[in-house]
């Protein structure tokens, strides 16, 4: 009975809106993400994965644009990139928003 619930609530549309807490970012790409699939496509059990695929791309976002200033290469900053970069692919394939991934829509 100790255990806590967290109950993810839906809208009529079967498009689950973004958490308050996401930043007003992360909330444009969790839009324009549930927007690229079907009513429905993403359930509550993934929330948490397309939370991090949300704060994943902005991190990848700022990294790319420090490497865009920087006056030659940072090789730190570049390997970081690179590290950010391959959990965003993992978790759009987890997600399956890359092309030519199965989609359970159809």
């Amino acid at each position: 009975m100790g255990e806590s619930t967290i109950i993810v609530p839906f809208p009529q549309d079967g498009r689950p809106p973004s958490p308050e807490h996401l930043s007003p970012e992360e909330t444009d790409t969790w839009k324009a993400t549930v927007g690229s699939r079907k009513a429905g496509y993403f359930g509550p059990e993934i929330v948490p994965v397309l939370e991090a695929y949300c704060a994943t791309a902005l991190a990848c976002d700022r990294v790319a644009a420090r490497l865009r200033a920087e006056e030659g290469i940072d090789h730190i900053l570049l390997e970081t990139y690179d590290r950010m970069t391959q959990s965003l692919t993992s978790l759009a394939k987890a997600l399956c928003l890359l092309p030519g991934a199965e989609h359970p829509d159809g």
